[in-house]
């Protein structure tokens, strides 16, 4: 019913383009590839004679477009609609409760490397909070030497402090992501060596 080509990317083999999904001729086609990795460009779409329902459909991307589906290794939002459907056609076909992994995560999976970036992502997201941190101590000090008025400065201070609290939280929200999903990673790939 599916398969994944070597970028990652989930195929459905029912799909009506299939034979044009599955031989980009070149890299700009290859490009466009993603965009029509979609149930929306298949005729079974069209004619409600898919796996699931045109409204099913209709809902799962509506879905995604909120972000609901996300990497299962980094948490990054997965917007390929072959890939949602994939998922959940195995839990609901053959109750098999599968990852949902993006095309980055995979190819670093593929090739032993998903430790160390994922060590990379984690010590760029905590040199981001400490730099973060660093600037907001900066500019504190540095609008406490000049001598502005104290409505000025407190709106200074609340702009600063508010750019940094969302680079913070952005930076937490990854960092977590990427602590569980080296922890799901090691639970359920326990045979890959990492590449140093």
């Amino acid at each position: 019913m599916f398969e994944i080509d070597e970028k990652g990317r989930v195929l459905c083999k029912n799909h009506s383009n299939y034979d044009y999904l599955i031989r980009p001729r070149d890299y700009f086609q290859d490009l466009y590839l993603d965009a029509e990795l979609t149930c929306k460009t298949c005729s079974h779409y069209e004619n409600n004679e898919c796996y699931f329902s045109k409204t099913r459909i209709d809902e799962i991307i509506n879905k995604g477009l909120k972000k609901t589906y996300l990497c299962r290794l980094c948490g990054k939002r997965i917007d390929r609609m072959l890939s949602i459907i994939h998922k959940l056609y195995y839990k609901e076909i053959y109750d098999v409760e599968m990852p949902l992994i993006c095309c980055d995560c995979y190819e670093k999976i593929k090739t032993n490397e998903f430790l160390t970036y994922s060590k990379k992502m984690t010590d760029f997201y905590l040199l981001n909070i400490v730099i973060s941190i660093f600037f907001l101590c900066y500019f504190a000090f540095f609008l406490l030497i000049f001598d502005l008025e104290p409505t000025s400065y407190y709106i200074l201070i609340i702009v600063i402090c508010f750019i940094v609290s969302v680079v913070f939280r952005k930076c937490i929200k990854k960092l977590r992501h990427f602590y569980f999903g080296i922890k799901y990673y090691k639970k359920h790939f326990p045979n890959q060596k990492s590449k140093e």
